[in-house]
């Protein structure tokens, strides 16, 4: 479902008659903004607005390593602009595109917008056609739009037909996963990754074959329900200086969850517990004196 910001990106894609492919310095123009590239310590992105924010300044981190992210940034400040009130707005690099915190702030928002702006669903999903799910399509989506792997992973992921999730992944632990509701199955955020899992191989330095790969189920989803046999698709790419790896996940034949035993429902209970020769007594908090 598409969200309110997502919505105003599209109006402003549509109003203008914005090509696939963005280019930002005339839109920033368009919108009566400047663009400028700044040394900074504090911000990777910052607009700056007139009194009656009729006109404003982006100012972006120069030396940004990507030029996808430089673009997401700029996207990101434009939704500022577009969206929220303020006349003076500071973004560091964990207010840009930090999927680990889904909470729904002006960060989010204008992220949402970006990722709208600069990845318009129905053009994304006109690219993807008939294929199916894999790294390299996700990476030809990334230089059409001019976008990140990251920030492409998450749009291919919410809009394609397949069930399917990226996972980021910082020194062996799982940092998040998107999305939630088109992906079926638990993840485990903040978890350990499964030592036969490509993601945990490729961190480890160990070479694995290109492409999509089957994996048992069980290495990523940490389920006593899952059927022996249940299989996943996993491809994954190491990106080496941010310690981390993206891996896309894909559900190609559902998995059918075991139905519980009535004994795997409910934890075996001591008769005694209901009783004054209980061992164990709820403790209590002190009070205050």
């Amino acid at each position: 479902m598409m969200t309110d910001e997502a919505r105003l990106a599209l109006a402003l894609r549509d109003t203008l008659h914005l090509p696939p492919r963005l280019d930002l310095s005339g839109l920033a123009q368009t919108l009566k903004l400047s663009i400028a590239e700044v040394e900074s310590d504090s911000f990777d992105g910052a607009l700056l607005c007139s009194r009656h924010r009729l006109s404003g300044r982006i100012l972006v981190k120069r030396g940004l390593r990507e030029e996808g992210r430089k673009r997401f940034t700029i996207g990101h400040e434009i939704g500022h602009f577009v969206l929220h009130r303020q006349n003076q707005i500071s973004c560091s690099s964990t207010d840009i595109a930090h999927w680990e915190n889904e909470r729904d702030n002006p960060e989010r928002q204008a992220d949402r917008f970006a990722s709208e702006l600069l990845l318009p669903s129905r053009e994304v999903l006109r690219q993807i056609g008939n294929e199916w799910p894999s790294f390299k399509l996700i990476i030809s989506l990334a230089e059409f739009f001019g976008t990140t792997l990251m920030a492409t992973g998450r749009k291919y992921c919410e809009v394609t037909s397949h069930e399917c999730a990226i996972v980021w992944t910082v020194d062996n632990k799982i940092c998040w996963m998107y999305p939630f509701s088109r992906f079926r199955h638990y993840i485990g955020i903040g978890r350990k990754l499964s030592d036969r899992t490509l993601a945990s191989q490729m961190l480890a330095g160990k070479t694995v074959p290109e492409g999509m790969q089957e994996v048992p189920a069980s290495q990523w989803i940490p389920s006593s329900l899952l059927p022996t046999d249940a299989i996943i698709w996993e491809e994954s790419r190491t990106m080496p200086y941010y310690r981390g790896c993206l891996s896309l996940l894909w559900v190609k034949r559902e998995i059918r969850y075991r139905e519980p035993a009535r004994d795997e429902l409910l934890e075996e209970l001591d008769p005694q517990e209901f009783t004054h020769l209980r061992k164990s007594w709820p403790s209590k908090g002190k009070r205050r004196p």
